[in-house]
Protein backbone atom coordinates (compact mmCIF):
# COMPACT_ATOMS: atom_id res chain seq x y z
CA UNK A 1 0.00 0.00 0.00
CA UNK A 2 1.03 3.45 -0.73
CA UNK A 3 1.74 5.66 2.24
CA UNK A 4 0.46 9.48 1.10
CA UNK A 5 -0.65 12.52 2.67
CA UNK A 6 -3.09 15.07 2.56
CA UNK A 7 -2.11 18.63 0.67
CA UNK A 8 -2.02 21.24 2.44
CA UNK A 9 -4.19 21.64 5.61
CA UNK A 10 -3.74 23.82 8.58
CA UNK A 11 -1.23 24.61 10.09
CA UNK A 12 0.96 24.11 6.92
CA UNK A 13 -1.18 26.86 4.24
CA UNK A 14 1.54 29.44 3.20
CA UNK A 15 5.40 29.75 3.79
CA UNK A 16 5.43 26.15 6.14
CA UNK A 17 4.11 24.15 3.42
CA UNK A 18 6.89 23.01 1.79
CA UNK A 19 8.02 22.06 5.32
CA UNK A 20 5.06 19.39 5.31
CA UNK A 21 5.80 18.02 1.66
CA UNK A 22 9.81 18.15 1.99
CA UNK A 23 9.25 16.14 5.75
CA UNK A 24 6.87 13.91 3.61
CA UNK A 25 8.74 13.16 0.93
CA UNK A 26 12.00 12.18 3.33
CA UNK A 27 10.31 10.04 4.82
CA UNK A 28 9.00 7.97 2.39
CA UNK A 29 5.99 8.71 1.87
CA UNK A 30 4.76 8.34 -1.85
CA UNK A 31 1.95 10.42 -2.84
CA UNK A 32 0.67 13.54 -2.04
CA UNK A 33 -3.27 14.61 -2.82
CA UNK A 34 -5.35 17.60 -2.80
CA UNK A 35 -8.82 18.15 -1.92
CA UNK A 36 -11.41 21.23 -2.96
CA UNK A 37 -14.58 22.08 -0.41
CA UNK A 38 -14.48 25.36 0.77
CA UNK A 39 -10.81 26.20 1.38
CA UNK A 40 -8.00 25.57 -0.81
CA UNK A 41 -8.33 24.56 -4.74
CA UNK A 42 -6.96 21.52 -5.70
CA UNK A 43 -4.50 22.28 -8.33
CA UNK A 44 -2.70 25.19 -6.88
CA UNK A 45 -1.02 23.14 -3.96
CA UNK A 46 -0.24 20.47 -6.30
CA UNK A 47 2.23 22.87 -8.80
CA UNK A 48 3.59 24.16 -5.62
CA UNK A 49 4.39 20.84 -4.34
CA UNK A 50 5.80 19.56 -7.93
CA UNK A 51 8.50 22.16 -7.46
CA UNK A 52 9.19 20.68 -4.04
CA UNK A 53 10.12 16.86 -4.55
CA UNK A 54 10.61 14.61 -8.17
CA UNK A 55 9.70 11.67 -6.33
CA UNK A 56 6.36 11.77 -5.08
CA UNK A 57 2.94 11.33 -6.95
CA UNK A 58 -0.06 14.16 -6.56
CA UNK A 59 -3.18 13.93 -7.53
CA UNK A 60 -6.74 15.64 -6.82
CA UNK A 61 -9.67 14.40 -4.32
CA UNK A 62 -11.62 15.04 -5.83
CA UNK A 63 -12.30 18.05 -8.33
CA UNK A 64 -15.94 18.83 -8.82
CA UNK A 65 -17.43 17.80 -12.23
CA UNK A 66 -20.07 20.77 -11.85
CA UNK A 67 -17.95 23.99 -10.90
CA UNK A 68 -15.49 23.60 -13.83
CA UNK A 69 -16.26 23.29 -17.96
CA UNK A 70 -14.42 20.31 -19.01
CA UNK A 71 -11.62 22.26 -21.29
CA UNK A 72 -10.80 24.08 -17.96
CA UNK A 73 -10.44 21.25 -16.10
CA UNK A 74 -8.30 19.59 -18.80
CA UNK A 75 -5.73 22.72 -18.96
CA UNK A 76 -5.66 22.89 -15.00
CA UNK A 77 -4.73 19.13 -15.67
CA UNK A 78 -2.12 19.43 -18.36
CA UNK A 79 -0.19 22.15 -16.56
CA UNK A 80 0.32 20.83 -13.06
CA UNK A 81 0.54 16.88 -15.16
CA UNK A 82 3.15 19.34 -17.13
CA UNK A 83 4.65 20.36 -14.14
CA UNK A 84 5.08 17.09 -11.88
CA UNK A 85 6.82 15.57 -14.84
CA UNK A 86 3.90 12.99 -15.60
CA UNK A 87 3.51 11.98 -11.68
CA UNK A 88 -0.20 13.83 -11.64
CA UNK A 89 -3.54 11.96 -11.25
CA UNK A 90 -6.99 13.95 -11.91
CA UNK A 91 -9.17 12.90 -9.78
CA UNK A 92 -12.90 13.62 -10.49
CA UNK A 93 -16.20 13.67 -8.50
CA UNK A 94 -19.76 15.01 -8.10
CA UNK A 95 -19.26 16.54 -4.83
CA UNK A 96 -22.67 17.40 -2.83
CA UNK A 97 -26.01 19.69 -3.73
CA UNK A 98 -24.81 21.88 -0.94
CA UNK A 99 -21.27 22.80 -2.45
CA UNK A 100 -22.33 22.73 -5.75
CA UNK A 101 -25.89 24.52 -6.12
CA UNK A 102 -25.81 26.28 -2.97
CA UNK A 103 -22.62 27.42 -2.16
CA UNK A 104 -21.29 27.42 -5.91
CA UNK A 105 -24.60 28.49 -7.61
CA UNK A 106 -24.81 25.92 -10.19
CA UNK A 107 -27.21 23.39 -10.89
CA UNK A 108 -26.68 19.87 -9.71
CA UNK A 109 -28.76 17.95 -12.01
CA UNK A 110 -27.94 14.43 -13.75
CA UNK A 111 -24.27 13.87 -11.71
CA UNK A 112 -24.01 10.62 -13.82
CA UNK A 113 -24.21 11.94 -16.93
CA UNK A 114 -22.36 15.03 -16.11
CA UNK A 115 -19.25 12.69 -14.75
CA UNK A 116 -19.85 10.59 -18.04
CA UNK A 117 -19.83 13.69 -20.33
CA UNK A 118 -16.63 15.24 -18.44
CA UNK A 119 -14.69 12.12 -18.65
CA UNK A 120 -15.47 11.37 -22.48
CA UNK A 121 -14.50 15.35 -23.04
CA UNK A 122 -11.28 15.20 -20.84
CA UNK A 123 -10.12 12.09 -22.63
CA UNK A 124 -10.70 13.02 -26.48
CA UNK A 125 -9.23 16.60 -25.07
CA UNK A 126 -6.30 14.59 -23.71
CA UNK A 127 -6.02 12.87 -27.06
CA UNK A 128 -4.84 16.85 -28.43
CA UNK A 129 -8.27 16.21 -30.68
CA UNK A 130 -10.28 19.01 -31.63
CA UNK A 131 -13.60 18.75 -29.62
CA UNK A 132 -16.93 19.10 -30.42
CA UNK A 133 -19.65 18.09 -28.25
CA UNK A 134 -23.60 18.46 -27.46
CA UNK A 135 -24.05 16.27 -24.61
CA UNK A 136 -27.09 16.25 -22.23
CA UNK A 137 -24.66 18.22 -20.14
CA UNK A 138 -21.11 19.47 -21.65
CA UNK A 139 -21.33 21.36 -24.63
CA UNK A 140 -17.97 22.09 -26.44
CA UNK A 141 -17.67 23.60 -29.87
CA UNK A 142 -14.37 23.40 -31.28
CA UNK A 143 -11.89 23.25 -28.34
CA UNK A 144 -8.23 22.18 -28.79
CA UNK A 145 -5.11 22.29 -26.29
CA UNK A 146 -2.38 24.34 -28.03
CA UNK A 147 -0.12 22.76 -26.34
CA UNK A 148 1.51 19.52 -26.75
CA UNK A 149 0.58 16.88 -24.61
CA UNK A 150 3.35 14.56 -23.13
CA UNK A 151 1.76 13.16 -20.62
CA UNK A 152 -1.89 12.44 -20.55
CA UNK A 153 -3.14 12.61 -16.97
CA UNK A 154 -5.19 9.50 -15.46
CA UNK A 155 -8.21 10.20 -14.39
CA UNK A 156 -9.55 8.64 -10.88
CA UNK A 157 -13.34 8.55 -10.39
CA UNK A 158 -14.39 9.27 -6.22
CA UNK A 159 -17.16 7.27 -5.72
CA UNK A 160 -19.23 6.20 -2.49
CA UNK A 161 -22.65 4.34 -4.00
CA UNK A 162 -23.33 1.21 -6.13
CA UNK A 163 -23.49 3.14 -9.73
CA UNK A 164 -20.81 5.38 -9.06
CA UNK A 165 -18.33 3.15 -8.10
CA UNK A 166 -19.34 1.09 -11.21
CA UNK A 167 -18.84 3.92 -13.24
CA UNK A 168 -15.56 4.12 -11.67
CA UNK A 169 -14.29 0.85 -12.92
CA UNK A 170 -15.94 1.52 -16.41
CA UNK A 171 -14.62 4.83 -17.32
CA UNK A 172 -12.20 5.92 -14.75
CA UNK A 173 -8.19 4.82 -14.26
CA UNK A 174 -8.53 4.01 -10.09
CA UNK A 175 -11.23 4.91 -7.94
CA UNK A 176 -11.28 7.18 -4.96
CA UNK A 177 -13.24 6.64 -1.67
CA UNK A 178 -13.37 8.00 2.06
CA UNK A 179 -15.63 7.66 5.11
CA UNK A 180 -14.90 3.73 5.08
CA UNK A 181 -14.25 1.28 7.48
CA UNK A 182 -11.91 -1.80 6.79
CA UNK A 183 -14.73 -4.25 6.93
CA UNK A 184 -16.75 -2.67 4.35
CA UNK A 185 -13.95 -1.90 1.45
CA UNK A 186 -14.28 -5.25 -0.37
CA UNK A 187 -18.01 -5.17 -0.72
CA UNK A 188 -17.94 -1.66 -2.57
CA UNK A 189 -14.94 -2.39 -4.75
CA UNK A 190 -16.80 -5.48 -5.66
CA UNK A 191 -18.58 -2.81 -7.99
CA UNK A 192 -15.94 -1.23 -8.92
CA UNK A 193 -14.52 -4.50 -10.26
CA UNK A 194 -17.79 -5.65 -12.07
CA UNK A 195 -17.46 -2.32 -14.22
CA UNK A 196 -13.96 -2.95 -14.79
CA UNK A 197 -14.48 -6.54 -16.42
CA UNK A 198 -17.68 -4.91 -17.89
CA UNK A 199 -15.00 -2.63 -19.92
CA UNK A 200 -12.88 -5.45 -20.46
CA UNK A 201 -9.94 -4.50 -17.84
CA UNK A 202 -8.48 -6.24 -15.91
CA UNK A 203 -9.93 -6.22 -12.14
CA UNK A 204 -6.18 -7.01 -10.46
CA UNK A 205 -5.03 -3.83 -11.55
CA UNK A 206 -7.17 -1.51 -9.94
CA UNK A 207 -5.87 1.19 -7.47
CA UNK A 208 -7.64 2.42 -4.64
CA UNK A 209 -6.92 5.63 -3.14
CA UNK A 210 -8.81 6.17 0.06
CA UNK A 211 -8.54 9.21 2.30
CA UNK A 212 -8.23 9.09 5.87
CA UNK A 213 -8.02 11.41 8.85
CA UNK A 214 -5.59 10.59 11.16
CA UNK A 215 -4.29 11.73 14.87
CA UNK A 216 -0.88 9.75 15.64
CA UNK A 217 0.18 10.19 19.10
CA UNK A 218 -2.79 12.61 20.45
CA UNK A 219 -5.04 11.95 23.48
CA UNK A 220 -7.39 9.84 22.31
CA UNK A 221 -10.16 10.81 24.19
CA UNK A 222 -9.94 14.04 22.71
CA UNK A 223 -9.43 12.64 19.10
CA UNK A 224 -12.62 10.26 19.81
CA UNK A 225 -14.73 13.99 20.70
CA UNK A 226 -13.64 16.02 17.70
CA UNK A 227 -13.95 13.11 15.41
CA UNK A 228 -17.30 12.45 16.56
CA UNK A 229 -18.75 16.31 15.99
CA UNK A 230 -16.80 15.89 12.29
CA UNK A 231 -18.10 12.89 11.37
CA UNK A 232 -21.55 14.11 12.70
CA UNK A 233 -21.19 16.89 10.28
CA UNK A 234 -20.74 14.79 7.65
CA UNK A 235 -23.63 12.43 8.39
CA UNK A 236 -26.30 15.22 8.62
CA UNK A 237 -26.04 15.52 4.68
CA UNK A 238 -28.06 13.99 3.19
CA UNK A 239 -25.67 12.64 0.29
CA UNK A 240 -22.88 11.35 3.06
CA UNK A 241 -26.50 10.01 4.59
CA UNK A 242 -27.22 7.86 2.54
CA UNK A 243 -23.91 6.54 2.32
CA UNK A 244 -23.41 6.30 5.47
CA UNK A 245 -26.71 3.34 5.85
CA UNK A 246 -25.43 1.68 2.89
CA UNK A 247 -22.06 0.36 4.74
CA UNK A 248 -24.26 -0.47 8.12
CA UNK A 249 -24.81 2.18 9.92
CA UNK A 250 -28.50 2.69 9.05
CA UNK A 251 -29.85 3.69 12.73
CA UNK A 252 -27.42 5.75 13.62
CA UNK A 253 -27.88 7.47 10.46
CA UNK A 254 -31.37 7.93 10.34
CA UNK A 255 -31.96 8.96 14.24
CA UNK A 256 -28.66 11.68 13.57
CA UNK A 257 -30.32 13.54 10.44
CA UNK A 258 -33.70 13.63 11.94
CA UNK A 259 -32.40 14.78 14.75
CA UNK A 260 -30.43 17.50 13.08
CA UNK A 261 -33.52 18.58 10.84
CA UNK A 262 -35.69 18.77 13.77
CA UNK A 263 -33.39 21.08 15.50
CA UNK A 264 -31.52 18.87 18.36
CA UNK A 265 -28.07 18.75 17.44
CA UNK A 266 -27.05 17.48 20.85
CA UNK A 267 -29.20 14.20 19.61
CA UNK A 268 -27.54 14.54 16.49
CA UNK A 269 -23.95 14.58 18.28
CA UNK A 270 -24.50 11.58 20.36
CA UNK A 271 -26.18 9.01 18.30
CA UNK A 272 -23.17 8.62 16.62
CA UNK A 273 -21.25 6.11 18.81
CA UNK A 274 -17.72 5.49 19.82
CA UNK A 275 -17.20 2.60 17.63
CA UNK A 276 -18.64 4.56 14.48
CA UNK A 277 -15.85 7.16 15.35
CA UNK A 278 -12.95 4.18 15.74
CA UNK A 279 -13.77 2.55 12.61
CA UNK A 280 -13.95 5.60 10.28
CA UNK A 281 -11.17 7.48 12.21
CA UNK A 282 -7.30 6.38 13.06
CA UNK A 283 -5.99 7.51 16.09
CA UNK A 284 -3.96 6.88 18.69
CA UNK A 285 -0.16 5.77 19.03
CA UNK A 286 1.84 5.11 15.93
CA UNK A 287 2.04 1.41 16.27
CA UNK A 288 -1.73 1.62 16.58
CA UNK A 289 -2.22 3.92 13.80
CA UNK A 290 -0.19 1.84 11.36
CA UNK A 291 -1.64 -1.76 12.62
CA UNK A 292 -5.31 -0.14 11.50
CA UNK A 293 -3.65 1.08 8.25
CA UNK A 294 -2.48 -2.32 7.38
CA UNK A 295 -6.39 -3.59 7.93
CA UNK A 296 -7.33 -1.24 5.17
CA UNK A 297 -4.01 -2.59 2.85
CA UNK A 298 -5.60 -6.28 3.72
CA UNK A 299 -8.98 -5.12 2.68
CA UNK A 300 -7.48 -3.68 -1.14
CA UNK A 301 -6.46 -0.19 -0.20
CA UNK A 302 -3.85 0.37 -2.57
CA UNK A 303 -3.44 4.24 -1.72
CA UNK A 304 -3.53 6.27 1.33
CA UNK A 305 -4.08 10.22 1.46
CA UNK A 306 -3.47 10.83 5.17
CA UNK A 307 -4.90 13.70 6.28
CA UNK A 308 -2.66 13.89 9.83
CA UNK A 309 -4.69 16.39 12.90
CA UNK A 310 -3.36 17.65 15.84
CA UNK A 311 -5.60 19.26 18.57
CA UNK A 312 -2.60 21.30 20.13
CA UNK A 313 -3.34 24.62 20.93
CA UNK A 314 -1.20 26.90 18.68
CA UNK A 315 -0.78 26.82 14.90
CA UNK A 316 3.46 25.98 16.15
CA UNK A 317 2.51 23.57 18.26
CA UNK A 318 0.08 21.56 15.82
CA UNK A 319 2.85 22.05 13.17
CA UNK A 320 5.52 20.32 15.04
CA UNK A 321 3.00 17.27 16.06
CA UNK A 322 2.31 16.86 12.73
CA UNK A 323 5.59 17.22 11.58
CA UNK A 324 6.53 14.12 14.36
CA UNK A 325 3.87 12.67 13.27
CA UNK A 326 4.57 11.89 9.91
CA UNK A 327 7.94 10.54 11.07
CA UNK A 328 6.40 8.63 13.73
CA UNK A 329 3.80 6.92 11.38
CA UNK A 330 6.43 6.46 8.61
CA UNK A 331 9.42 4.56 11.02
CA UNK A 332 6.69 1.83 12.72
Amino acid sequence: MRLGITIPFDPFNGIHFPELVRTADRCGYTDAWSYESFSTDAFAPIAAAAMLTDKMRFGCAIIPVFTRPAPLIAMSAVTVNELAAGRFILGLGISTPNIVEQWMGVPFKKPVTQMRETVEALRAIFRGEKVTMAGAKVKINGFRLDAPITHPPKIYIGAQGAKMLRIAGEIGDGVIVNFITPETVAPMLDNTRDGMRAAGKDPASLDVVCRIICAVDEDEAVARTLFRRSLTAYVTVPQYNKFFREIGYEKEATIAIDSWNAGDRKKALETIPDEMVEKIFVFGSAEKCRRRLDDYAKAGITTTALQFSSFARTPEERRAKVLKAIERLAAV
